[in-house]
């Protein structure tokens, strides 16, 4: 079962690699550069990490942050990528999607 934004914001800070989501700071910085996310971003990213080793649904996704349609998802995940600069966010094709844990190991590309 997915991790619901909610849940994540228990911890202070998730860390993947080079990534640090402060949930209830509402901030993401990867390698020490913050990004330039709204709180809806952080906590997708919150919810990718704290569900690391899993792929997510566009379904599931969207109920952790309590969207009413799905689609939304996609565009989280677009300016995610945007800002982000490099793949960190795999497409698993009718599946979902999982984030890529080696991709933010560094260095950067």
């Amino acid at each position: 079962m997915a991790a619901h934004a909610g849940d994540a914001s228990g911890a202070r800070i998730l860390t993947l690699g080079l990534l640090s989501v402060d949930v209830p700071g509402g901030t993401a910085s990867v390698d020490g550069r913050t990004l330039n996310l709204s709180r809806r971003h952080v906590e997708l990213l919150a919810v990718l990490v704290a569900n690391r080793n899993r792929v997510l649904s566009r379904a599931e996704l969207s109920a952790a942050l309590g969207f009413q349609r799905g689609r939304s998802i996609d565009v989280l995940l677009s300016a995610l990528r945007h800002e982000m600069g490099f793949p960190f966010v795999r497409n698993v094709p009718k599946r979902g999607w999982i984030i890529m844990s080696e991709a933010l190991e560094g260095p950067l590309p």
